[in-house]
């Protein structure tokens, strides 16, 4: 789900972290969506979204918001992420708010986003 980019981009530290959650979705046994919440606080948000990503064929279908629901399901904190400036909408569309300023992150326009929780 992240063609030609390098493992660095879609492995991360927290990974194997007691704390992390990670969900995926399948298809006839393919996973096509995944998404990771780790334990890492920033501005007051102690868990940060990190990973999400839908096999290219079915964004805009649904899947990642239905992927988003259950991992919110699963949480009472307030939640960070970085975010594509392409795909902020969807988390915006999602209560995710835009924090700070827009940066470069592996050469594409980012934005930091949070969901308070109260």
């Amino acid at each position: 789900m992240r063609p030609g980019q390098p493992k660095e981009n879609w492995t991360f530290d927290a990974d194997d972290d007691t704390r992390t959650i990670h969900l995926a979705m399948k298809d006839d046994n393919e996973i096509v969506a995944i998404v990771s919440l780790l334990s890492e606080e920033k501005e007051g948000c102690p868990w940060r979204l990190r990973g999400m990503a839908v096999k290219e064929a079915l964004r805009g279908q649904g899947v990642g918001q239905q992927l988003l629901i259950a991992l919110l399901a699963m949480v009472d904190e307030s939640i960070w992420c970085t975010a594509r400036k392409n795909v902020m909408d969807f988390y915006i569309k999602n209560g995710f708010t835009i924090f700070g300023n827009e940066f470069t992150m592996n050469d594409m326009p980012h934005v930091y986003m949070q969901l308070i929780i109260p």
